[in-house]
């Protein structure tokens, strides 16, 4: 792998963490601080690179919002040490916003969950329209399209 290529960097994050997630739960913990550092190198070598900023934004929510079993296993048991806030997955998906503005409907969806988190409601309802109303270019914006609405109605709003 080419140690100054950001792309090499995002593609090795993306690969490393659909491989331990077949290898089963304890593998996906252990991948954590490879996925990361991928992550962050990628944005390092450059910063530019939305779809990075992105993927480590999504990396610390869903470390920050895992359940409870899930989260004993790996900060106890498996001594991951405990990483990120909302603030800095915000700043990340508020970068990658700023960089390629309404190329992703994900990331508009995490920044809002990542405001309603904050305790921004008036943020997270505007974030969440955004995705709700932003066009889809793929599959994955719908699914995204889908989870912000539930997550609106589930929170009272929309």
């Amino acid at each position: 792998m080419d140690e100054t290529c950001s792309s090499a960097h995002r593609w090795k994050a993306i690969l490393s963490d659909a491989r331990s997630s077949l290898a089963g739960l304890k593998e996906q913990f252990r991948n954590l601080e490879t996925k990361k550092y991928h992550l962050e190198r990628a944005v390092e070598l450059d910063p530019s690179d939305a779809a990075a900023m992105t993927l480590l934004g999504a990396w610390h929510m869903n470390l920050l919002e895992l359940p409870l079993l899930p989260r004993f296993i790996a900060f106890v048991l498996l001594k991951i040490p405990k990483y990120g806030s909302y603030e800095d997955a915000l700043e990340l998906f508020l970068r990658a916003e700023e960089i390629a503005p309404a190329v992703s409907v994900g990331n508009v969806f995490l920044a809002g969950k990542a405001y309603f988190r904050l305790g921004n409601k008036s943020k997270a309802k505007e974030y969440l329209e955004l995705a709700i109303n932003r066009e889809a270019t793929s599959d994955e914006d719908l699914i995204y399209q889908e989870e912000a609405k539930l997550f609106a109605r589930a929170n009272s709003m929309s």
